[in-house]
């Protein structure tokens, strides 16, 4: 494949409700994963940020200025129309863009924030001098989804705080740019395994990780449960920051995979959606604890029964 050297940006700009099922028109079909871009205000706070919520949701997507443009730019409009008939929704926006703007569309709203009571989440291409009790996490997410900014992957990411001890196994579906994965070998973990479908998203956590120094600890793999035979068969902790369909398609593998003790935190589900998840689960074995809300989104917590 040769390089390519423009891209056509498409953006519309959703309440939360609509967040997921657009995205995962883009993820379809875009290219290289989805940039979601909450409305939201920063405040100082010494030199990391602590995000303030509001509704609306920007997500984008970008497309190839090749031979397969006209037939995903098709693919989407008509997807966002049927989209529309069940939920109002604006026309998509339009902007053509260089490669070096395409490499750099997502770094503009992305800075220094901190989440939960010690993670801080460290674009590569800012500085900060963390405190004693702090955890860097260096992030790089290119065009793959985790920048920690969005509601499920904070809740996601205070919750693994709070429920990882040292030495445990992780196991991080869809792990996008890596930052689950991440964080939990900087909290302990003895191993985590990344998986995702997307090569894009792969290409990144590798990155990610090998910045953060924790190769030995986390190992990245394209795919998706039951698709390695070389990976444990348990683990102690499985995080699954996805879509409310992907947690219900993969309920049964998801509780085989945890651990008697295990536990299972499952974001990137939509309020309405929830409903349908939990039954899901309590009809593949496990026990939902917990459910977690920010805005429209919800996280949930479970083990097996």
């Amino acid at each position: 494949m040769g390089r390519i050297l423009r891209w056509l940006e498409l953006s519309i700009r959703v309440d939360s409700e609509s967040a997921e099922a657009v995205a995962e028109v883009f993820h379809r079909f875009g290219h290289g994963g989805v940039v979601m871009e909450e409305c939201v205000s920063v405040s100082p706070d010494g030199e990391a940020y602590t995000v303030e919520r509001e509704k609306p949701v920007t997500l984008k997507t970008y497309l190839p200025a090749n031979r397969s443009l006209p037939r995903r730019k098709s693919q989407i409009a008509h997807a966002i129309k049927l989209l529309s008939l069940i939920r109002p929704m604006p026309s998509v926006e339009e902007r053509e863009i260089n490669e070096e703007d395409w490499a750099n569309a997502w770094k503009s709203h992305f800075d220094v924030h901190r989440l939960g009571s010690r993670l801080v989440v460290k674009p590569t291409w800012r500085s900060y001098s963390p405190q004693e009790s702090e955890v860097v996490i260096e992030l790089d997410p290119g065009m793959a989804f985790g920048t920690g900014l969005h509601p499920t992957t904070r809740m996601c990411l205070e919750e693994l705080e709070k429920r990882l001890k040292p030495g445990m196994k992780v196991l991080d579906l869809g792990t996008g740019s890596g930052i689950l994965a991440i964080a939990a070998a900087k909290l302990g973990a003895s191993q985590v395994v990344a998986l995702d479908t997307d090569e894009i998203a792969v290409k990144a956590a590798k990155a990610n990780i090998k910045a953060n120094g924790v190769k030995t600890i986390v190992v990245v793999k394209m795919g998706t449960l039951g698709s390695h035979k070389d990976i444990p068969e348990r683990f102690d902790l499985i995080l699954a920051n996805i879509t409310a369909k992907v947690i219900s398609e993969l309920a049964q593998p998801l509780v085989r995979a945890l651990a008697p003790s295990g536990v299972l935190i499952a974001g990137g589900i939509i309020a309405e959606r929830l409903e349908g998840v939990v039954q899901t689960l309590n009809e593949s074995g496990a026990a939902v604890m917990e459910v977690l809300q920010d805005g429209d989104w919800r996280t949930l917590l479970a083990m097996r029964k």
